[in-house]
């Protein structure tokens, strides 16, 4: 792969992920938990040293829950756990400190950062590649060589597994292009996402490896056991539905802030005053900034 890479953060699934990692105890001298932001200026620091990216988009949900996903199927992401108490506010704090920073920041008006990153990849090549940094498997169908890689976190924040299109296949066993079918057969309970009856993953990456795609699969059906067909044409209605929630949206309009100067005095304020310098200091060594 030539070229320095730029990197895609997922910041809602990053942020989310360094909170349940470190300790809620980590707090600021004012008692607002600081863990995720902590978490979060690290392992970007961390991928940032080792990648040496010439850019760095930290992506954010616009919505969550977009009206088009409700609207094809209403129990998208509906039986979600509120936000936890101590969560609060940290991505307030975060995006103070990217501000401060000089970070770009990205979002898609209405939509998730899953279909802002696919947009923004979407015109990756092998010159200019893109690392997308994330700990959601959704975004596993945006894998392209040479010119989109995903870095997916595990165990926590502090080791990465990095998934070209070998490492795809190797794990799920269909190459990413089905990794969106691959979901809508099997499922996915984090967002309420029940899959088809009786069809788990190693069933539904069969089918698909058999048939070619969704659309071969349901073409098959007639032809398959009359438990699967059965299960099939009971979910026609889902699969339908599906189709419009599973795939992220690759041409949605995106809002990319410029990239600015580091401001040091306002960046050792937000350290010191929210006991997070130490992770400040080593975003900016990251950065290269003089500091």
């Amino acid at each position: 792969m030539s070229g320095r890479p730029r990197l895609l953060v997922d910041t809602a699934s990053l942020l989310y992920r360094a909170f349940f990692a470190l300790p809620k105890t980590i707090r600021d001298p004012q008692g607002q938990p600081v863990n995720a932001v902590r978490g979060y200026l690290d392992m970007t620091s961390r991928v940032v040293t080792e990648r040496r990216p010439r850019a760095v988009l930290h992506v954010l949900d616009d919505d969550w829950r977009p009206a088009p996903r409700v609207a094809a199927y209403p129990g998208y992401k509906s039986e979600r756990a509120p936000e936890p108490p101590e969560f609060t506010g940290q991505l307030d704090l975060l995006l103070e400190v990217l501000a401060a920073a000089g970070g770009q920041v990205a979002s898609a008006p209405g939509w998730e950062a899953d279909d802002a990153i696919a947009t923004l990849v979407e015109d990756a090549t092998g010159e200019s590649p893109d690392q997308v940094l994330t700990g959601d498997r959704d975004l596993l169908q945006l894998v392209r060589d040479p010119a989109v890689r995903l870095l997916f976190t595990r165990q926590g924040v502090t080791v990465l597994e990095e998934f070209d299109e070998a490492a795809v296949s190797a794990a799920y066993g269909v190459p990413p292009r089905l990794y969106a079918d691959l979901a809508v057969l099997r499922g996915d309970p984090s967002d309420g996402l029940p899959g088809v009856r009786g069809i788990g993953a190693k069933g539904a990456a069969k089918l698909l490896c058999d048939h070619g795609s969704l659309d071969g699969v349901v073409a098959a059906a007639a032809t398959l056991t009359p438990r699967l067909r059965a299960s099939l044409e009971d979910s026609a209605g889902y699969i339908a539905a599906m189709r419009e929630v599973v795939p992220v949206r690759r041409d949605v309009d995106c809002h990319v802030g410029e990239a600015g100067t580091p401001d040091l005095e306002r960046l050792r304020e937000l350290g010191e005053r929210h006991a997070i310098d130490g992770p400040v200091t080593r975003m900016l060594a990251a950065l290269g900034a003089d500091v």
